[in-house]
């Protein structure tokens, strides 16, 4: 190689070294490491939280996989996962009457194998006041129970009781069982047994209710190879599941979460690849005049390629590498700051974090770059005379097509999702046009607006008005990253809270079912002497909805019903098995009231006065919809072999995500008047009451007691962690719109150099220019803030009722956290970088411009 041809590799090394001792390339610099470190972290760490998150929820079904039916699994299944090295557990549950002398109570039973769980922790206290223990399954001949069964069947610990025709001791009171939020609906307190005693019961019969499963957890790749083996082997009576789909409360708490980190992580790289784009084209404006020396001074065409393109890439290596090692701190900062709420030790970090990192990276430097280095490369000699402040903004056009390649390409490569990629770039797209037409209306306005103004706002807006074109181009990304952080920030305080929405301060934790008549009046007297709060006595019947209009129902599909019986798996007892299931050949949970159920809402005609005794009914809207159900319809219902006919005189608006006693269908007292019944009912029973509270129930063995506390716990922990992943990965996404901020702003400097050079000739102050420089920016802020506001809502939006399956909600008081940030962060960050400017003389700024 001559002399000749190395002399531009020389010339761009040198050229390397200068600007990054002068510090000319701080924002190109910063651009891309943030770029890179934005989505190694957020990649890396949603990778990661999410891995765990899921992990974690396995301890909810105490496996990583559970398969379950009503018969036993035929060997084969077993002797593939051994081969598979997967640990196999075993757990059968039925309920069952438990004795003590004369004493009887209808429990749950769950014989479990040793080994059981295989996720999670199971802990018993072998003393009422003793110390918590961990463990697994009991040994053979004994039994763990919760600590209500004691005083309801009136033992102790070390005592004998009878399951079936089987004697087996009392070792233990339950603490936590994993797999307890499962099981919302149960017959009873909770009784585990060893597996191996069930037979010596008798309890499993022809006709029995027994329920196999079979529980199975192992390293992640196995597992999915066996769920590859076994899922075409399932059948109708069976179900394979893991926690995301067990059809619960925590699963939808997790599809949440995961959704909300994804679109954090999507976001993040849209403000970083923004970032890069606004910073690249500066490095193209800045360069300018170099080349143009070069060019002028006999350098060739090629010479000047070579030479920045050797630059750009040694740019883009050496922001590359800082921007993973940068990362990776964050990601480790990140993990450490989380440690106490959610362990990331079983999640290791894997390469799609690099691999991700750096293809973003590279697709950034070089599709961000290419215009801005063309225009460069090709830059007339004759500008060193004419000078560059003609120079114009470009115009859409083919040049502007890579970068949207490259854009969707990352949008792409992060979802997965082609469908999900288009919208989100054709999206972006529109609004960018509708702002940039909106700016430029607004900045048209604010210039006839400042000339009523002071001095300082009259040239401020002059300003903005002028430089139209850049400032319009300004605008997009400063309300694109405004935008996109409200928008991260309300989604995140919407899901939490309505997470933390599912269990108020009054959610009840004890639930009572089949309440006779006559235990009503001492019952509730109980609650007035220790202040239990409740929401009073349900009496409950069950029935089957027979036709409407007087035409007969028929059933759905499975599929359909299935379907719907998930959306209904979250509301209470009474409606647990109804709702969804559109009435058709099923019983379903009624009752009767003289007020309108609490927190339910009536939305389409009245509700009865008590002593009407027309046979009314109101019907839950969601129902009445599927159905078409409308006011003056006449329902038939079958409850024990009579029929009756009422019509429906309202709609209600029923939320299933609470805890409360919901009913689909509500009648007035008059229909009911010749059934007989038992009630429900839901309490809030504070801890130092429980003792009492178990003392009243072993009073009236034939009431079954629903323990909702240990559940309540489990979601809650999971709720916490979840919010605090949610909290640090907003964090990573503030810091890249933030540097989206001040990559626009330092994008006009050069020419702010020249009118402050010019206007300090001319004798203006630099109390004038401060202010004129203040308010331009906090106007510019402030529009794209009220700009950003509404484009947040329309997102918020669509995301509630789209994605996240969440009620719409509108947030005005984010519209003035939007305009007000907006104009001080603007504001804040233009004044610091031109108060350099401000602080230099005439001459300097003269010189500095030529």
């Amino acid at each position: 190689m001559t002399k000749n041809n190395t002399i531009w590799i020389k010339q761009s090394l040198r050229l390397l070294d200068h600007e990054l001792r002068r510090g000319e390339l701080t924002i190109i610099f910063l651009a891309i490491v943030l770029a890179v470190a934005t989505v190694f972290s957020l990649t890396g760490f949603s990778g990661q939280i999410k891995h765990a998150i899921v992990a974690n929820s396995t301890n909810t079904i105490a496996a990583d996989r559970v398969f379950s039916g009503n018969r036993p699994l035929d060997d084969k299944f077993i002797e593939k996962a051994k081969s598979l090295n997967l640990a196999v557990a075993k757990k059968v549950y039925t309920d069952s009457m438990v004795f003590h002398g004369d004493n009887m109570i209808l429990s749950e039973l769950d014989a479990v194998s040793e080994n059981y769980p295989l996720r999670g922790e199971l802990s018993i206290k072998r003393s009422i006041n003793g110390e918590e223990e961990i463990v697994g399954g009991p040994k053979r001949g004994e039994l763990w129970v919760e600590r209500s069964l004691l005083s309801r069947l009136g033992v102790k610990i070390g005592d004998t009781v009878e399951i079936g025709v089987a004697p087996l001791t009392i070792a233990g009171v339950l603490v936590n069982v994993p797999d307890r939020s499962y099981r919302f609906l149960v017959a009873g307190p909770s009784i585990i047994m060893h597996v191996d005693d069930l037979p010596a019961t008798e309890l499993i019969q022809p006709g029995s209710r027994i329920y196999h499963g079979y529980l199975f957890a192992g390293e992640q790749d196995n597992i999915e190879d066996y769920e590859e083996w076994v899922k075409p082997q399932v059948n109708d009576t069976q179900r394979w599941y893991d926690a995301k789909r067990a059809q619960n409360r925590l699963s939808t708490t997790l599809d949440s979460a995961e959704r909300f980190l994804s679109l954090a992580s999507m976001l993040g790289i849209v403000l970083a690849a923004v970032a890069v784009a606004v910073a690249s084209r500066r490095y193209g404006q800045r360069h300018q005049s170099v080349v143009a020396v070069f060019r002028a001074l006999g350098a060739t065409m090629s010479h000047v390629r070579n030479l920045y393109c050797l630059h750009w890439t040694l740019l883009s290596v050496i922001s590359i590498v800082v921007g993973l090692l940068l990362g990776y701190i964050l990601l480790l900062l990140g993990a450490n700051a989380i440690e106490s709420y959610l362990s990331l030790d079983n999640t290791p970090l894997t390469f799609v974090p690099f691999l991700t990192a750096i293809v973003t990276g590279l697709i950034c430097a070089v599709a961000f770059a290419i215009h801005p280095i063309k225009d460069l490369i090709q830059t007339s000699p004759l500008s060193v005379i004419r000078g560059f402040s003609a120079t114009k903004l470009p115009k859409f056009g083919s040049h502007q097509l890579i970068p949207l390649i490259a854009l969707f390409a990352l949008l792409l490569m992060f979802s997965g999702d082609i469908v999900m990629s288009i919208s989100l770039l054709a999206g972006g797209l529109l609004v960018s046009a509708l702002l940039l037409t909106i700016g430029r209306l607004v900045m048209n306005a604010g210039r006839s607006v400042g000339t009523k103004a002071g001095k300082s706002w009259h040239l401020a807006l002059a300003n903005l008005k002028r430089r139209a074109n850049e400032n319009s181009v300004q605008l997009v990304s400063f309300t694109i990253a405004i935008k996109l952080l409200l928008l991260i920030t309300v989604m995140k305080t919407s899901i939490i809270d309505e997470w933390q929405s599912q269990f108020p301060a009054d959610t009840p934790n004890q639930y009572l079912v089949n309440i006779t008549e006559e235990q009503i009046a001492p019952l509730q007297a109980f609650t007035e002497e220790y202040d239990i709060p409740h929401r009073g006595f349900y009496p409950v019947y069950r029935g089957r909805l027979t036709a409407i209009n007087g035409e007969q129902t028929i059933r759905v599909k499975r599929e359909d019903e299935e379907q719907e019986v998930k959306q209904s798996e979250e509301s209470t007892e009474g409606e647990q098995e109804s709702e969804g299931r559109r009435g058709m050949g099923r019983e379903l949970g009624l009752t009767w009231r003289d007020d309108v159920p609490y927190q339910n809402k009536i939305i389409e005609g009245s509700w009865w006065q008590a002593e009407d005794i027309t046979p009314q009914v109101s019907i839950e809207s969601g129902v009445a919809e599927r159905l078409a159900i409308k006011l003056g319809d006449e329902l038939s219902f079958d409850l024990g072999g009579r029929t009756f006919t009422v019509s429906v005189t309202s709609i209600r608006e029923v939320d299933w995500k609470t805890r409360q006693l919901n009913f689909i269908m509500v009648f007035n007292q008059a229909v009911f008047a010749d059934f007989p019944s038992t009630s429900i009912s839901a309490w809030k029973v504070a801890p130092e009451k429980k003792d009492a509270f178990y003392n009243l129930i072993a009073q009236y063995p034939t009431i079954s007691m629903i323990d909702f506390d240990a559940i309540m716990k489990q979601l809650n922990e999971m709720i916490e962690q979840v919010t605090i992943a949610i909290e640090l990965i907003l964090v990573l996404v503030v810091l890249a719109g933030s540097l989206v901020l001040v990559a626009q702003v330092q994008a006009s400097m050069e020419e702010r150099e020249r009118e402050l050079a010019i206007l300090r000739t001319l004798g203006a102050k630099g109390s004038l220019l401060r202010n004129s420089i203040l308010f331009e920016f906090v106007a510019l802020g402030a529009i794209a803030g009220f700009m950003a506001s509404v484009g947040m809502e329309i997102g918020v939006f669509i995301l509630q009722t789209q994605t996240f399956e969440m009620t719409p909600t509108f947030h005005f008081s984010y519209w003035l956290v939007g305009i007000l940030s907006g104009a001080a962060f603007v504001g804040t960050i233009g004044m610091l970088s031109c108060w350099r400017l401000l602080n230099l003389t005439s001459v300097t700024l003269i010189r500095r411009t030529m």
